[in-house]
């Protein structure tokens, strides 16, 4: 497999990757393969209305197939030029897991982190303030871009997906600087407070 992901980076063609048993026959990502080792890749994904919108880093154990060249590369890589959109490489190590995920954090903010085998239904989005060998620390901002008064830690294998440098994390990061003193969660003080004035 990653003799083949090789071949698409090198032909800068979008692949479609499956994830069957995290995600379903019905879901896919399609990207550019941006790097790649024994152990990871790393696309820069094509979203549904033909833009590039960040990053993705897969695990290769989790791969059930994938297509290259995607199935509308050609139509996609069209779109792309004539949106002078190109592929930039973030720079980041997929060598250690733990000195990635700081690297993203520092580098870009946010970084979504799912965990599909433990919680399969949710995510966490923060930035890792510690990581190690076996755990990490997050301090997450909620989907109201308020950052969480405590910071979670959480096992670092435990994770299935890395996504960074999307328009969703910038949406975040942009409401919560314009947030100022708000910018954190609500204390619980504060909430009961504002409920008994209802």
């Amino acid at each position: 497999m990653l003799i083949e992901l090789e071949k698409a980076r090198t032909r800068k063609n979008v692949v479609r990757i499956f994830r069957e048993e995290l995600d379903g026959p019905d879901s896919w990502s399609d990207g550019f393969v941006v790097d790649a080792n024994e152990e990871m890749v790393l696309l820069q994904l094509v979203d549904d209305s033909v833009r590039l919108n960040g990053y993705q880093i897969l695990f290769l154990e989790d791969i059930s197939d994938f297509a290259h060249p995607a199935p509308f590369n050609d139509f996609q890589k069209r779109v792309l030029a004539l949106r002078e959109e190109e592929v930039v490489d973030p720079e980041v190590d997929l060598d250690d897991l733990a000195v990635l995920l700081m690297d993203i954090s520092e580098e870009y903010g946010l970084v979504t982190l799912h965990r599909e085998e433990v919680e399969p239904d949710s995510c966490e989005i923060g930035r890792v303030i510690r990581a190690d060998a076996v755990t990490y620390e997050l301090e997450e901002i909620g989907s109201d871009a308020r950052w969480f008064d405590d910071t979670f830690e959480y096992d670092l294998y435990d994770i299935t997906r890395i996504e960074f440098g999307g328009v969703y994390e910038e949406a975040l990061l942009m409401a919560n600087e314009d947030m100022g003193e708000d910018s954190y969660e609500l204390s619980t003080d504060y909430a009961e407070d504002y409920l008994d004035k209802d």
